[in-house]
């Protein structure tokens, strides 16, 4: 499994847009409850794009037959974070 640099890109461009978002309502003082879902909003983003990029490594150092258990077990790790 190749990683889809387009559907990164795409991510990390969400991405960035949420953190000049932040940026933004800082900076106009707005809502700390609004600033924190903005924040918690980038972070999950940032975060799905690591378990792609991670899902992507452990595919290439991975045997087929394991490749599949191997992210299922990542997955399952990485929602506890």
């Amino acid at each position: 499994m190749a990683l889809d640099k387009n559907s990164v890109h795409v991510r990390l461009s969400k991405a960035v847009g949420q953190i000049q978002a932040v940026d933004r309502m800082i900076a106009a003082d707005d809502d700390p409850e609004r600033i924190l879902v903005q924040i918690n909003a980038a972070k999950a983003a940032l975060h799905k794009i690591a378990l792609m990029v991670e899902e992507e490594a452990i595919s290439s150092v991975i045997k087929d037959e394991d490749r599949e258990k191997a992210i299922t077990i990542l997955e399952r790790f990485s929602s506890l974070s």
